[in-house]
């Protein structure tokens, strides 16, 4: 299964968000550029870190007149019980049986859920960035994403095809979703507080090792960076939540 590339034109689709309601790419193409978040799930502690984090600096995307989606196996009802956890500013869509992410050479195959990934796809509907996750940790940074955008011209939207892919909201209710539970911000800021003592840990080790333990501390420090961020982000979330 090939995954998508930069240059090509980007597979149309339509899929029922948190509410039920289409979201339909060409018509989000008529606004601005698209950015397409593939998750796993949301019993997926990265997969939750990462989507508060790009909804706590959202306004950074919207001045670029991003249509954000985040795309998953998950039904419609999980999907709102994560936005109204997370409070997202974006939709949640649902892709129940991986049919978008397969067309987009964005599933895992074994583990029966995306791949963790961002596509970025400009109005024309060609494909301008591609990042896939090469594990369940493994995501862009944001000034990595916010960059593309910024190079992202104000071309006018060319005409797309109907939709290759259709899931109305009744289709979404069967899903292929893996029997786990939905992780809540309970657990997910303590679980970022043991990541982080693990990574020093780990850097630590590392930079014992002399010059062939340089590339993995820097690997480690990345990480540490990314899961930072995405643990102040969910901490910002549960003070919205209290206040």
């Amino acid at each position: 299964m090939a995954e998508i590339s930069v240059g090509e034109k980007a597979p149309a689709f339509e899929l029922p968000d948190q509410t039920g309601y289409p979201w339909n790419l060409s018509g989000q193409l008529e606004l601005g550029p698209a950015m397409l978040i593939f998750y796993r799930g949301d019993w997926c502690p990265y997969c939750n870190g990462q989507l508060a984090s790009i909804a706590r600096g959202f306004e950074k995307f919207a001045r670029r007149d991003a249509q954000v989606a985040a795309i998953s196996v998950d039904p419609p009802e999980h999907n709102l019980q994560m936005v109204n956890k997370l409070l997202l500013p974006f939709p949640l869509l649902s892709d129940p049986k991986g049919e978008l992410a397969k067309r987009y050479g964005l599933w895992n195959e074994r583990e029966g859920v995306a791949v963790p990934a961002i596509v970025l796809i400009e109005r024309t509907g060609e494909v301008a960035y591609v990042y896939a996750g090469k594990d369940f940790a493994d995501r862009p940074t944001e000034e990595e994403v916010l960059a593309t955008l910024r190079r992202l011209g104000k071309t006018r939207k060319h005409g797309m095809e109907g939709p290759e892919i259709r899931v109305n909201g009744a289709e979404a209710r069967d899903s292929v979703r893996p029997d786990r539970s939905a992780m809540t911000l309970e657990q997910l800021i303590p679980y970022y507080q043991g990541v982080f003592f693990s990574s020093v840990a780990l850097g630590g080790r590392f930079g014992g090792w002399g010059r062939s333990g340089r590339h993995a501390s820097r690997e480690v420090s990345n990480y540490r960076a990314t899961t930072s961020r995405y643990a102040d982000a969910l901490r910002e979330t549960q003070k919205l939540h209290e206040s």
